[in-house]
C-alpha cells in the first residue's frame, strides 16, 4: 500500500500503517491486511503473498485483501484457488476479467456466458452493486449493497443455470409467477392494480428470484449465506396498496431492491409513508 492509500485508510481507521512484502510474515495475530493496487509482484513477493493468504490467514486468523486490477501478468492468476472470495465491481470492464475467473474455476462455456449475462443485467456499472465468486462453494453471487447484505446468488457451478438464455423459457416463467401471482390475489379488491404492479417487478427482475410457491425472494443476511430472510412480494405490493400500514424493515429492503431494477408509477402507490417519501 502505498503512502496515497494509507492516508485515505487512516481517516476511518487511526491505526492503519503502511508494511512491505518482506513484513508479511510479521503481521499480528488478527490483523488485516490489504494488499493495495498489485500491478506487478517478483516471484519471491509473490511467495511470501502465497504463504500469507494460505498459512497466516489460517494460523494467525488475519483477513487478507488484495486489490489489483487484472489477473494476468501479476501472479494473481496463480492464487487464486487460495481465496476465499474473488469479488468485482459492477464495471462492465471486468467482464474478460471475470471471464477469466471462470476459466481459471473450470465453469462451463455455456454456464459462463449465462453468468456473465446476469452480470451485465444486475450491474449496470452501478456504484454499491458488487459481485463475487465463492471459491469454496463454487457459487456466483451478487450483493446489492458494499455491506455484502442482501446477498442472491446468481448460479452453481455445474447446476442446471437458472438464469435463462431463453427468451422463450423467461416468458413462459414470467406468466406462470404472473398466473400464480393473480392466484394468491383473486379475492383482494384492489387485484387489478396488484396484478399490473407485480407485472411491472416480474418483467424487470430475473424470475428466478422468486420463489414460486410461495411468491417470496430470499436476501442473505452476510456473505456466509447462514443467516437469510424471506421476504414476500405479495405482502410488498399490498403494503403499496395499503393506505395507512407502516412498513416493517423487510418490505423496505425488498422496496430499495425492487427500486434498483424498476419504476413502479406513482398511480400504482396509495401508502402514504412511501408518497411522502417520494414527494421529499
Amino acid at each position: 500500500m502505498d503512502r496515497k492509500d494509507s492516508l485515505a485508510y487512516k481517516k476511518t481507521f487511526s491505526y492503519v500503517k503502511t508494511i512491505d512484502f518482506e513484513e508479511l510474515p510479521t503481521t499480528e495475530k488478527k490483523a488485516c491486511v490489504v494488499v493495495e493496487d498489485i500491478i506487478h509482484i517478483t516471484k519471491k513477493e509473490e511467495v511470501k503473498l502465497r504463504n500469507a493468504i494460505n498459512y497466516q490467514a489460517h494460523h494467525k486468523i488475519q483477513k487478507i485483501i488484495c486489490a489489483s486490477h487484472a489477473i494476468y501478468k501479476n501472479q494473481i492468476y496463480s492464487l487464486l484457488a487460495f481465496f476465499n472470495f474473488v469479488i468485482f465491481t459492477s464495471a462492465l470492464s471486468n467482464v474478460p476479467t471475470i471471464r477469466n475467473v471462470f476459466n481459471y474455476f473450470k465453469v462451463e462455456a455455456d454456464q459462463i456466458q449465462a453468468w456473465l449475462e446476469e452480470y451485465k443485467k444486475v450491474g449496470k456499472g452501478r456504484h454499491g452493486i458488487y459481485f463475487f465468486f465463492d471459491c469454496e462453494k463454487m457459487t456466483f453471487n451478487v450483493s446489492l449493497n458494499m455491506l455484502f447484505k442482501n446477498i442472491l446468488c446468481i448460479g452453481i457451478l455445474g447446476a442446471p443455470q437458472e438464469s435463462t438464455n431463453s427468451e422463450t423459457k423467461n416468458n413462459t416463467d414470467i406468466k406462470f409467477l404472473q398466473t400464480r401471482f393473480e392466484k394468491f390475489v383473486a379475492n383482494f379488491p384492489l387485484k387489478n392494480e396488484a396484478a399490473s404492479i407485480f407485472s411491472i417487478i416480474i418483467n424487470c427482475i430475473n424470475p428466478n428470484f422468486l420463489r414460486p410457491h410461495d411468491l417470496t425472494i430470499i436476501f442473505f443476511v452476510d456473505k456466509t449465506r447462514k443467516a437469510k430472510k424471506l421476504i414476500s412480494v405479495v405482502d410488498y405490493i399490498n403494503f403499496l396498496l395499503s393506505e395507512i400500514e407502516t412498513p416493517s424493515a423487510n418490505l423496505i429492503a425488498l422496496h430499495r431492491f425492487v427500486q434498483s431494477f424498476c419504476y413502479i408509477p406513482k398511480i400504482f402507490i396509495r401508502n402514504k409513508f412511501l408518497l411522502s417519501q417520494i414527494q421529499d
